[in-house]
């Protein structure tokens, strides 16, 4: 008995020495990160190593060390040792910081949600114009930019579009599928060949209830081993849609990725019946279906989502602007290329409006 005591007291003391490190270890990234410039971070010794070599060398635990790797998984499907230190402190920064782009509550990267879905935004925006100026299925092969009379011709399948000035707003790897004429210079051309996608989706499993909530629990879990990294509650009950939304990303992500889909689906079932405390055949009679979409089978996304990372020396070598910066009439917006909220909704509609207003001001 007295065994029994002394064991227990140990791993009593262990995980509170654990949680005590991963509460240092996040307000060490929340504090570095704060401290960079926002749209032009510099700093060679942390871009120097990957984001796990960096947090080595501040004595991680291993369970912090874990904890971290979550963060990485579920912003950018990517692990610690495969991006620059300091590209994921700024990605932070990005978002107002660590805590506040985890967070739900106001003003947090994932306080809001749109009920009708993303698709409302193009949807809406292509009311806006002409259905004629609206090309789909129509990729770009080529931008040339040397026409020496001001203007551009864009290659699309069999058409040449001309104009006065083009706005590109996909995703970098695919910047490396356009020709340009003349090329872009170094600098862009560095960060385009560098930067890469790590596997990310999202599958919503769509339940008959919210069993979750009947036992008492708000449907966030966190988990270290997957093969979802977090399960978020995004149900609707206005709409009377009962949904946990898994994020697979990294490693365990590529994994589950393999597996057909009546596969993945007990996957995911069997740690959502694990996690909430049921069995897995209550787990399958309330689970309706599986929704879910992989970016990294989709070319003009670059293969990936939500954001590019890049591996260590390239950022403090070709600096933070030069992604968005300009190349003669060519103008470059897109998630990526925002200061503020990188990779999210809000970071795209803020570069879209900064590059046109370099438009209006040009033309002007």
């Amino acid at each position: 008995m007295k065994s029994n005591v002394k064991l227990t007291y140990v791993k009593s003391q262990f995980d509170e020495a654990a949680k005590a490190d991963v509460a240092r270890m996040r307000d060490m990234c929340e504090s570095d990160c704060q401290a960079l410039d926002t749209f032009n971070p510099s700093s060679n010794t942390s871009d120097a190593m990957t984001f796990e070599q960096y947090l080595v060398s501040r004595n991680a635990s291993p369970t912090a060390l874990s904890t971290a790797t979550v963060w990485t998984r579920a912003m950018l499907g990517q692990e610690p040792k495969d991006l620059s230190a300091l590209y994921f402190l700024n990605y932070c920064k990005s978002g107002g910081g660590l805590l506040q782009m985890r967070s739900d509550r106001k003003g947090g990267g994932q306080h809001l949600r749109v009920r009708q879905g993303m698709q409302l935004f193009s949807q809406g925006l292509a009311k806006d114009v002409p259905e004629a100026a609206i090309k789909l299925e129509t990729p770009v092969t080529a931008i040339n930019n040397n026409t020496g009379n001001g203007i551009l011709e864009v290659h699309a399948g069999s058409q040449v579009i001309k104009a006065r000035k083009v706005i590109t707003t996909v995703p970098t790897p695919v910047l490396r599928n356009i020709s340009f004429s003349p090329d872009l210079p170094e600098e862009k051309r560095t960060w385009v060949e560098a930067t890469t996608y790590g596997y990310y989706t999202k599958a919503m499993m769509v339940f008959a209830s919210p069993f979750w909530v009947k036992r008492g629990f708000c449907g966030l879990t966190q988990s270290f081993i997957g093969p979802a990294g977090v399960i978020r509650d995004t149900s609707s009950p206005a709409d009377n849609k009962h949904i946990l939304t898994c994020f697979l990303g990294g490693t365990p992500g590529f994994a589950w990725s393999d597996l057909c889909t009546a596969d993945r689906e007990k996957a995911l079932l069997q740690q959502i019946a694990q996690l909430f405390g049921i069995s897995e055949d209550i787990a399958e009679r309330e689970f309706l279906q599986m929704v879910t979409y992989e970016w990294s089978k989709d070319e003009y996304s670059g293969y990936g989502c939500p954001c590019t990372v890049l591996p260590p020396g390239v950022l403090s070598k070709v600096g933070g602007g030069q992604l968005r910066e300009q190349w003669k009439d060519v103008h470059f917006a897109g998630t990526e290329t925002a200061g503020e909220w990188k990779g999210y909704m809000e970071g795209a509609v803020r570069s879209g409006e900064r590059a046109a207003k370099e438009v209006i001001s040009d033309l002007k």
